[in-house]
């Protein structure tokens, strides 16, 4: 009989794999990470993935690796390529959010594990950074710029259209200054600054902020003297 020894059994994650043990491989589990359940996600290091960003394998089977981080690493097998794993039979952390399990398994397809869910995770559409929607690439100085526009993103890419956040337009680098930037609120997580300027001939680039999200700059700028 098989013993469970952190709650999830050896390879009871697994859906399918390839024939002949070829989606599994032989690792070297550094120590001092303590008892790892089956089916806990790993980097390519085979250090715990904690939040499932960079994970690209799926420990196989239970592994104690104590406490001692200068310990010898313990051998274990994981799953690496070529699978299909159950999302909800994942050793999944404490306190993982559904955008974190979300992302996880795009970072485990990029190795050839497909994650299943009986109910996919909901992303919690918050804005997580900014992005140049539209932004000129010449112009004119002291004159009217196209308008310059940024979208408000969630972690995967898609548009916060509930995001009303306040989102700042300013120079990231050239010689003269920028006019009609500044704090603008977003609208369906879409920000429009129509009235920008340069004011002086060169090349610039710009730069979009919001507090607590990655900023973003713009493709370079170049302005003709008037």
């Amino acid at each position: 009989m098989e013993i469970s020894l952190a709650g999830i059994r050896t390879g009871e994650f697994l859906l399918s794999d390839a024939n002949g043990e070829r989606s599994r491989e032989k690792i070297r589990t550094p120590a001092g990470q303590g008892m790892l359940s089956a089916g806990t996600l790993l980097k390519a290091d085979n250090t715990v993935a904690v939040n499932g960003a960079d994970a690209v394998k799926v420990l196989y089977g239970a592994v104690e690796t104590g406490t001692d981080a200068g310990a010898l690493a313990v051998e274990g097998a994981a799953v690496a390529r070529d699978a299909e794993v159950f999302g909800e039979k994942l050793a999944w952390a404490p306190g993982v959010t559904a955008d974190q399990k979300l992302l996880a398994a795009i970072s485990l397809a990029e190795s050839g594990i497909i994650t299943r869910w009986t109910e996919t995770p909901i992303a919690s559409n918050t804005a997580h950074h900014l992005v140049f929607a539209d932004t000129p690439l010449v112009g004119t100085a002291g004159e009217v710029l196209e308008p310059i526009v940024a979208h408000v993103k969630d972690v995967f890419g898609a548009l916060v259209t509930g995001s009303t956040i306040s989102v700042t337009l300013a120079k990231a680098s050239g010689a003269g200054n920028l006019t009609g930037g500044g704090a603008k609120a977003a609208v369906g997580g879409v920000v429009t600054w129509d009235a920008a300027s340069l004011s002086a001939a060169g090349e610039y680039t710009l730069k979009v902020t919001a507090t607590d999200l990655a900023e973003a700059t713009s493709d370079t700028i170049t302005i003709d003297a008037a």
